[in-house]
């Protein structure tokens, strides 16, 4: 995709997940059509990072990221941090439960 459109993500190191943190975010993929979904590079920019945690502890690093972070520690977080992406995204009518 091009540039701009790319979300970058960044997963903890998974000592204790306790969801499947793939699948959460195949399931951003699909509630955010028409962006990618990379891994997120040191110092790069993006639009948006999402911090993809297993557990609540949200150690995941992130002092090297340039972007609003958002997180998802649990399976109900993906909602959410879907709308909250879209939010700054700059995405406009989408419902998120």
């Amino acid at each position: 995709m091009g540039e701009g459109r790319a979300i970058g993500v960044r997963y903890c190191g998974g000592c204790n997940p306790r969801y499947d943190r793939t699948a959460a975010v195949r399931t951003l993929k699909e509630l955010l059509p028409g962006w990618e979904i990379i891994p997120a590079q040191p110092g790069a920019d993006y639009p948006a990072v999402a911090v993809v945690c297993g557990c609540p502890a949200r150690c995941a690093g992130t002092n090297d990221l340039n972007a609003p972070l958002v997180y998802v520690k649990d399976i109900q977080d993906i909602g959410p941090a879907a709308g909250e992406l879209a939010r700054l995204l700059g995405v406009e009518g989408e419902q998120y439960a």
